[in-house]
């Protein structure tokens, strides 16, 4: 590869990330695996590095846009300047299950921790639940998931999104393993048939990891070269695409257009008693 012309990278890192913010924004990680895909930079660690101090220098001289970073929150517990503040507020918190009357549980699992933001808010509407499993997940969240899906008398589904490799198939399969829970899983995100139709580029897989072998007879590869295919490369769209054409199928329509309705009615509900709070009433001194 010649010699990275940083300036363009991060220009193009720039529209990235403008149009991932048509999706729910995105994370540097995201802005990584776009660019390996089209071939601007190489799949490396030090590369990685690089781009991700590039992209805090444009950040910090402001001719950047925002990325998601979901590992770094102020964690502050939530305040009001006053009683009446917090019921203004209330009625916008306010939410029923909007899974109610719909036929299965529904739940959508990620693989690492990258796409929940886009997953949580292209999935708020119909109320779905995400489940981030973050490689072979701990046992207490596994009997989290477990005790969760019993209290529901509806069978429970599950839609798996991740990267098609080695590690990620076992994941997947540990998890399914020990939830055992589920009346369905569908993989949605990565298969072998969607890396081959977008063509998407291929990293270079775990050196020394004793799935890879097996996983290459499966799919007929190159036993001597580990590869792994990142979920982050397919384009944001296309992506968004995919997971929601995957939960349509479990969703009815006419029940969550009702249960939205209720919502709202007993949000109107709640306002109209709210609006009856004294506004900023100091205490009667004697």
């Amino acid at each position: 590869m010649p010699r990275l012309q940083w300036p363009s990278i991060v220009a193009r890192a720039a529209d990235i990330v403008t149009i991932y913010d048509q999706v729910g924004g995105c994370t540097l990680r995201q802005a990584y695996y776009r660019l390996v895909a089209e071939g601007l930079i190489p799949h490396t660690a030090p590369t990685y590095r690089r781009l991700s101090a590039r992209l805090a220098q444009a950040r910090r001289e402001e001719h950047f846009p925002d990325l998601i970073d979901p590992l770094r929150e102020v964690h502050v517990p939530p305040a009001w300047s006053d009683a009446g503040a917090f019921l203004r507020a209330a009625p916008d918190w306010f939410a029923l299950d909007r899974t109610a009357g719909q036929a299965t549980a529904l739940y959508v699992a990620c693989e690492k921790d990258t796409l929940r933001a886009q997953l949580t808010g292209w999935l708020e509407r119909p109320g779905i639940p995400v489940l981030v499993v973050r490689g072979f997940g701990s046992q207490s969240y596994v009997q989290v998931v477990r005790e969760r899906t019993a209290r529901d008398e509806r069978p429970a589904v599950l839609l798996y999104v991740g990267d098609f490799d080695a590690s990620g198939a076992d994941i997947e399969r540990d998890w399914v393993a020990r939830t055992a829970c589920w009346s369905r899983v569908e993989r949605v995100l990565l298969t072998h048939d969607q890396v081959r139709a977008y063509e998407l580029p291929a990293a270079v897989g775990k050196a020394g990891d004793p799935r890879w072998a097996g996983f290459a007879r499966q799919y007929e590869l190159d036993p001597g070269q580990p590869v792994q295919w990142e979920v982050e490369a397919l384009d944001p769209t296309e992506l968004q695409r995919l997971v929601l054409a995957a939960v349509a199928p479990h969703i009815d329509r006419r029940v969550l257009t009702d249960r939205i309705a209720e919502e709202e009615r007993q949000r109107g509900q709640l306002r109209a008693f709210t609006e009856g709070w004294p506004l900023n009433r100091s205490p009667d001194r004697g």
